[in-house]
């Protein structure tokens, strides 16, 4: 094995990133070598690399990014109660909990108050070696698409959003058609959805949508649905689309916040929350890990398929060009080689 390895780097506290070499790591006690098979762009790595507010206050460079990957197991350094062996296919639980205080002790890892960050928090795997904690680690079943074990995250949070909604037999609004939106439509026609809508401004992520399952698609919600919605998932972060949500639900309806605005937002507190009676629950990542056994299942049984999603390829050397695509917006899922 060489002794350097090629990564995306972020050096400094400002826009951009670096591609260079690097040494390989070396794996503490308690983490996993793999060798990184592929990774996918998130929406947050466009924050990083933009360097935003939310940047600005969760990286301290330098740090290698990149946090939704699938890795072939070279080493394990420590304790394995997961029974993970050379060779496994894993991906990583970008949440790394500290496993003792009171939420992981109550069954709410991913809300762990001492929570580390994979890609954020620390070294992550747009890399062509990475170290991942064990316990953070899944152990993907190979019959999975090796396109669909890296792009697991962003389906695990649509599988979060979609069964804290309960949305069986409900008709179901999704707002914003991001990778986390594509996956909610899927999710949510998985889960037994009555009829899916989606709202997306750009045109190409609608024609997505389509692919993804949704029976009806606009790039703006028609008046006739107004007060109709008996769930709304809230997958954008936009302060018009969020109104928008809160605007469709029907009296007593469900809405779920998932998307994360990029400034305050204004909202009329008492005509929703008070007159309308609305259930308004937020979605951070994925529970762990009831979640990611959900998201096998439907990857399994062919229930969802990522793959329907992933629009664009590119070597890891190309990660400038691959950046310059999903900030268009023309674009699905984008996977990166190293």
């Amino acid at each position: 094995m060489a002794e350097t390895m090629l990564a995306v780097v972020k050096e400094k506290k400002a826009s951009g990133v670096t591609l260079k070499n690097i040494p390989i790591p070396k794996p503490q006690a308690g983490e996993l070598l793999v060798k990184v098979k592929l990774a996918s762009i998130c929406g947050t790595d466009i924050n990083i690399y933009d360097w935003t507010p939310w940047a600005k206050s969760h990286i301290n460079p330098p740090i290698i990014i990149g946090h939704e990957i699938v890795g072939e197991v070279l080493e394990i350094n420590g304790d394995n109660p997961e029974g993970i062996k050379i060779g496994d296919l894993v991906s990583s639980e970008t949440h790394i909990f500290c496993g003792k205080c009171y939420q992981c002790k109550i069954g709410n890892k991913h809300i762990c108050e001492n929570m580390q960050l994979f890609g954020i928090g620390r070294n992550g795997g747009f890399a062509q070696y990475a170290t991942i904690p064990i316990r953070t680690s899944w152990k993907n079943d190979k019959s999975i698409p090796l396109e669909a074990m890296s792009s697991q995250e962003p389906l695990g949070n649509a599988v979060h959003v979609v069964t804290k909604a309960e949305v069986t037999d409900k008709i179901v609004l999704v707002t914003g058609l991001g990778p986390t939106g594509l996956c909610a439509v899927a999710a949510a026609k998985a889960y037994g959805a009555k009829k899916v809508i989606a709202i997306n401004r750009g045109k190409y992520r609608r024609e997505l949508g389509k692919k993804m399952g949704a029976d009806e698609i606009y790039d703006k919600l028609p008046e006739k649905y107004i007060n109709q919605m008996d769930i709304v998932l809230e997958m954008s972060g936009n302060e018009d689309a969020i109104n928008t949500a809160f605007e469709a639900a029907r009296i007593a309806g469900t809405v779920i916040v998932f998307g994360i605005p990029k400034k305050d937002i204004t909202l009329n507190f008492g005509k929703y929350f008070i007159d309308k009676e609305l259930t308004v629950k937020g979605v951070f990542g994925r529970r762990i890990w009831d979640t990611w056994y959900q998201v096998s299942s439907l990857l399994k049984s062919g229930k969802v398929d990522l793959t329907k999603m992933i629009t664009h390829t590119f070597p890891l050397k190309d990660f400038e060009k691959a950046m310059e695509v999903m900030k268009s917006g023309e674009c699905g899922k984008i996977i990166l080689v190293p």
